[in-house]
């Protein structure tokens, strides 16, 4: 091993712990979790398509319905799973409800579904169609959600991803408009724009063309076809305010800004390179039998697959899998080993930062390009009048983020995927996914980062990286995108034979635990190779069982209402990481938690109305009395550490109700055997929380108006509360 990687986990920055095998489900034997401090996760079911390979490709889930639907290219079909039945913890294997050959379409000439997207709240999916041949036009066909053939709309060639914009007015297809083998028909790349009105898609689709105009210098071209022919957008992310979509167009290693509101390319932009050559940036571009990641003289093209946008502060960033891919057919492939021009390289070092021209030609003269003779470049970069002075690669075995206005790149993985892979399972490092080969893949993409997406868990946003080939997801936490960091690697793959398990992940899928029906977030992997879905079950991991707060279990019956209240920042823990759920909730804390819960608007500028509040409630205990929530005591103090009692959370969630809806509760006949003990103030309250079913009595009907609350009990009726607004 290299010093770089050495140094690397020296410094401590990675938490890698193998997960002990009483964590694992009997069931799943394969399923294991690489650094387990931050994030728990478990694979709870799998799908097997039991079509082998290409049995699931592309997924989509729609929350309402609690339906998957799987793209089947084995089958040239899509495959209906229900994911109702999922419990959390509990492990199952999933089985198909409904299967839709594209033979059912009516369609002529069609060859396969690429990709298939869910309306967000209409009974309406979409799949992308590829035409036989390829480069005629394809389709988007759009189904009800049972899978009922609603109508075909004409899209460009080679339809290859089709996605929803989140507010469901359009649905969008990136048309790749490959060329033929034989390299005579070469179709442009374009976008195709569909209106969908009342959850009914317009009869024909709007197509953006490109423009060479709105292409950067840095976008790369080939000797192949014109440029536009050479434009081949391949997967599509919408911002989450439906103004913008982004196109990764893979081989041109650029990603295009599409305007939803003018409907227009905006413009095409290249994102550079990655300079293999500078420390950081390591890899093993060697298959030699033996793991040697180290500076190269390679510039990896970024060529990135399917990406996802994010935001944070504001700003939206877009990260990118950096898989690479070249262009490769019968009649033309820009595909070289390094031994096939070595006699015409020369390289320069003022393409490297990495190398004075003296150490990179004294790697050289040391046997360095005989030694790489076998890794795989470009021939259509880095030669200039026929002399190779640079070497480029595909991919850049990382994932990054990119700042989407000015596409800067902002972080960038560097060697660490190839590193922790590495650590975690070195017998297979950089093995193939249809045959376990150690070094296997280290000339050719190493693990290939093939697909990202974002989601947030317990209030952590985090990006997860599916490998093709090595077949696993790294997760890095991207709150802080120029801080990103690694939290955990996850697989279920069977390395005890070449194909077993779940085995080259090609989608990625993630689920908020709002949408799941474990209510815990969910990440689904499509795995090409096996034909299988595994599903995972994800929840931060403050505490050592695995909760958000170290004293509070999973199956607490508070738990759902503390998580939420914590993931929405209206609960805090201690500083040691526990909540103390039975320790009772002063007023100042209770005032806090309704402030927060109705998003009450503050004014510092202003002296508080108690003297007796501390600075950090001051604030918010002032606008629940200012909103008529809370009142002092008759001293004009507001005696903020005292415990509340039962009467006094009835009084002060009645009044939060009301001011929030603007409505009088309805109140309920209330037989409490101690109801005379109710204060004259509140016995109106406690019949209206009682009406609403936030507070009731106990076992033997007493209602108890003078017991102090918990911290559990008082984060249980916020919730409730929260949630009754919201409806």
């Amino acid at each position: 091993m290299k010093k770089s990687f050495l140094r690397f986990t020296a410094a401590g920055s990675l938490l890698l712990t193998a997960v002990s095998p009483s964590a694992v489900l009997a069931e799943t034997s394969s399923f294991f979790q690489y650094g387990e401090e931050e994030l728990s996760v478990s694979q709870i079911a799998q799908y097997d398509s039991m079509a082998g390979e290409g049995g699931t490709e592309i997924m989509a889930y729609d929350a309402g319905s609690e339906k998957a639907f799987i793209t089947n290219g084995a089958e040239a079909g899509l495959d209906i799973v229900s994911f109702s039945s999922l419990g959390s913890g509990q492990y199952q294997q999933l089985e198909s409800r409904k299967r839709i050959q594209v033979s059912e379409f009516g369609l002529e000439q069609v060859d396969d579904i690429t990709s298939v997207a869910a309306h967000p709240n209409e009974d309406l999916i979409a799949l992308s169609v590829v035409s036989a041949p390829k480069t005629d036009p394809g389709y988007v066909v759009f189904l009800t959600k049972d899978g009922e053939y609603i109508k075909a709309v004409q899209a460009g060639a080679l339809p290859d991803m089709v996605t929803f914009t989140p507010d469901g007015t359009k649905l969008l297809a990136a048309n790749e408009g490959e060329p033929s083998d034989d390299y005579r028909v070469d179709p442009e790349g374009s976008i195709s724009i569909i209106d969908i009105m009342e959850g009914s898609p317009a009869a024909e689709a709007k197509t953006l063309s490109f423009s060479e105009d709105k292409l950067d210098e840095s976008v790369r071209t080939s000797s192949r076809g014109t440029v536009l022919q050479q434009l081949e957008p391949e997967y599509i992310t919408i911002t989450e305010d439906s103004r913008t979509a982004y196109a990764a167009l893979q081989e041109n290693n650029a990603i295009a800004e599409i305007n939803l509101e003018t409907e227009t390319i905006d413009s095409v932009k290249g994102l550079g390179v990655k300079d293999h050559s500078v420390p950081g940036n390591e890899l093993d571009g060697v298959e030699n039998g033996s793991m040697e990641i180290e500076t190269l003289p390679l510039l990896g093209l970024y060529m990135p697959d399917a990406i996802d946008t994010f935001t944070a502060d504001g700003q939206t960033y877009i990260v990118t899998p950096n898989e690479g891919d070249a262009r490769d057919y019968e009649a033309y492939s820009e595909e070289v080993e390094i031994g096939d021009i070595i006699d015409s390289i020369d390289l320069n070092a003022d393409h490297y930062e990495g190398y004075t021209q003296e150490e990179l030609d004294e790697r050289i003269e040391n046997g360095l390009l005989e030694k790489m003779e076998d890794t795989e470049i470009t021939a259509e970069n880095g030669e200039v009048d026929g002399t190779y002075e640079a070497l480029y690669s595909y991919g850049a075995r990382s994932f990054s983020i990119f700042d989407a206005e000015t596409m800067d790149l902002v972080y960038d993985s560097g060697s660490e995927i190839e590193e922790i892979t590495a650590e975690a399972l070195p017998e297979h490092f950089n093995t193939n996914n249809d045959e376990l080969e150690f070094n296997g893949r280290s000339d050719a993409k190493g693990p290939e980062p093939e697909t990202t997406v974002t989601g947030e868990v317990d209030g952590t946003t985090y990006a997860f990286t599916a490998l093709e080939r090595f077949s696993a997801v790294m997760v890095y936490d991207i709150t802080d995108p120029a801080d990103a960091s690694f939290v955990t690697m996850m697989s279920s793959r069977d390395f005890s034979e070449d194909i077993a398990g779940d085995v080259a992940p090609e989608g990625l899928t993630f689920i908020s635990a709002s949408d799941s029906s474990t209510g815990e977030a969910l990440l689904a992997a499509t795995h090409e190779m096996s034909g299988t879905i595994a599903v995972y079950e994800l929840s931060g991991k403050t505490g050592e069982n695995g909760s958000v707060f170290q004293d509070i279990d999973k199956d607490y019956w508070a738990y759902p209402h503390i998580k939420e209240l914590q993931e929405n920042g209206i609960v805090t823990g201690r500083t040691d990481g526990t909540f103390a759920p039975s320790e009772e909730v002063t007023r100042a804390q209770f005032a806090v938690m309704l402030s927060r819960a109705l998003d009450l608007e503050q004014d510092s500028d202003r002296d508080g109305v108690f003297e007796d509040v501390p600075e950090w409630a001051a604030d918010e205990v002032k606008a629940v009395y200012e909103a008529g929530i809370a009142t002092g005591k008759t001293n004009g103090r507001f005696v903020p550490q005292d415990s509340i009692t039962r009467e006094q959370m009835a009084a002060m969630l009645v009044r939060a109700y009301e001011y929030q809806t603007g409505e009088t509760a309805e109140a309920a006949e209330i037989s409490y055997n101690d109801r005379d003990s109710i204060s004259s103030y509140a016995h109106d309250s406690v019949e209206k929380a009682a009406g609403l079913e936030w507070m009731t009595g106990t076992g033997d009907g007493m209602f108890q108006p003078k017991e102090a609350s918990t911290r559990a009990q008082a984060a249980k009726v916020i919730s409730m509360l929260k949630h009754d607004l919201e409806e």
